[in-house]
This record gives C-alpha cells, structure tokens and sequence, in this order.
C-alpha cells in the first residue's frame, strides 16, 4: 500500500510518499480503507520528533473510511461499513492507504468522509473539555481558538448543551464563529476588558484550546483559576491551571458520534480549509505550520 513515511524525523521534507507492507488486522481490530485523514498540530510535534517514534514511522492520528478487513473478536461492524476514529498505533497510523483501529465509530448516513475525518480528534477533545468544566445551562464561558476544528466543535458542544458562549479567534474567522452560535471576540491586547464590554454577567467557565499564552486573560476574567482548562498550553502548570491532553487511555467513540450525528441533522458545522493527496503530505505540513488554514487540512490517500 501508499503511505506518507518518516525515516529520518525533522522538518516537513522527512514526509516521502513510499510503498509499504499492508497492515493485518489483530484481535479486536478492524482495517480500515482510509478514505480521509484529518491533519493535526500533535503530528507537526511526532513528525520533528517530539514522541520519540521509532523509525520509519507513519504517523496519522485520526481517519475515516470504510472496513477493509476483521480481526478476530470484532462485532457491531461489517466489511464495506463507513467509520471514523483512531488508528491503533502512533507509528502506524492514518497517513497510509489503511490502518489498523480498534477505536471508532460508524458514520450516519448524510455525512461525508471528509466531515468525519474533520470531526474526530475536535469532537473528542472538546467533549472532555467540557465535562471538566461542569457547564451548567445559561452559564456563560469563553472558548479561545473557536474558529480551529478543536474550538470550534467546543463552541457547537457548549451551545448545543445551552451555554452562552463568547469565542475568541482571529479576525478572518469571526464571522464562521458568529455562524456557530457565539459572540466573537478578536484576539489582541486588553482582551478580558473586551470580554467584559460584551457580556454583561459573570464569565462562568473558560476552555482554552489555541494555547497562544491567553490564560493568564482567562484568569482574570474568572477571578481566578477555578473551572478554567487547558486543552494546548503545556505552561498550564505555571499558572496552576488545569491541562487536559487527548492520549489513548481517554478517548470516546460515542462523542464523535454524537457530533456526526448532529452533522447529519444539519446542526453541526465543519469547516474544510484545504485537502491535499496524500504524495503531498509534507505541504499539507507546511500549510498548517504557516497558519490561516481557513479550516481543517485533509489528506486524500
């Protein structure tokens, strides 16, 4: 099969597309055709080098497709049935034709492979977020990073559960954050004095998800470090502020099939910026790490 493998880690030119060895399903897993594969900040870290993978690596960390082939001990799911979820293995992952997973969830009926691929790693993450928080209905929270696949499924999660939700993001995306459902709010200086000028209550909870150095702005804005979390900014510790990272161990199907579910009902955005080939995935690298994506990236293997 085609993969985007690493050999050597380090900048986006340690991608080469390469014929690799196809994956056999084990016990409790399934192979997936891969159909789509969402592009991630966490991949930028494994691609230079950050989780210490070993090589030659093919790295990918969340994917929809259809069902290839079934391991032993696998129900609920049949050859030929649409899923989204993760790959198994960080060093084996969605940035190949196939890939091995154990975690996933089918995809309804009205939902593309590019909006389930878009939606994994956002829906779950965010969902945790939020359960952290405690969020109450009527209760009013401020989400940085609202407009980025994170961000912007914390903001359609808080809505949905009857938060009142102010979302923080750049000044290209402030209208797609408004179409969400929140006030939206542009980054820059005096940002908790801004917060302030357009809500005329307490801010209850504040969920960070850009991890642009905002929380000691979130801070402020609640009075303290109580129900304000972290899902980016690894200098959480610092400011005795609590982070929550997405890892194997926390990971729930069912949200993302909630999301995909109001995806299908038509309550639920998703925002494509750019999909990319998969004999392009060192650009696809390059995009991301310039910034103004206009929305998720995708490679198409």
């Amino acid at each position: 099969m085609r993969a985007s493998v690493i050999t050597s880690f380090g900048t986006a030119d340690a991608l080469h597309e390469a014929h690799v060895d196809m994956p056999v399903p084990g016990r409790g897993q399934v192979l997936a055709k891969v159909r789509a594969a969402g592009v991630n900040p966490a991949e930028l870290i494994a691609r230079s080098g950050g989780f210490n993978l070993p090589a030659p690596a093919i790295i990918g960390f969340e994917f929809a497709g259809t069902v290839a082939a079934i391991g032993d001990d696998v129900s609920g799911v049949e050859v030929g049935d649409r899923i989204a979820g993760w790959p198994d293995s960080f060093s084996q992952g969605s940035y190949a034709e196939f890939t091995l997973s154990s975690n996933y969830t089918t995809i309804p009926e009205g939902v593309t492979f590019e909006q389930a691929a878009a939606t994994v790693i956002g829906a779950d993450n965010a969902a945790r977020g939020l359960a952290l928080l405690g969020p109450r209905p009527g209760e009013t929270i401020v989400i940085t990073g609202a407009s980025g696949a994170l961000g912007g499924a914390a903001v359609q999660f808080a809505r949905l559960q009857g938060l009142e939700v102010i979302g923080i993001a750049g000044r290209f995306s402030l209208e797609y954050v408004e179409s969400l459902g929140a006030t939206a709010i542009e980054y820059g200086d005096h940002l908790a004095d801004r917060v302030r000028a357009v809500t005329p209550g307490k801010i209850d909870a504040a969920l960070d998800t850009a991890g642009k150095g905002l929380l000691p702005a979130l801070i402020e804005l609640r009075g303290g470090t109580e129900r304000v979390v972290t899902l980016a900014d690894m200098a959480a510790s610092r400011y005795g502020v609590a982070f929550s990272a997405g890892h194997p161990g926390n990971r729930d199907s069912r949200h993302v099939r909630e999301a995909l579910e109001h995806i299908a009902a038509g309550e639920w955005r998703t925002r494509i910026g750019h999909t990319f080939p998969l004999s392009q995935a060192a650009e696809a690298h390059r995009t991301l790490e310039a910034g103004r994506t206009g929305g998720k990236l995708l490679l198409i293997p």
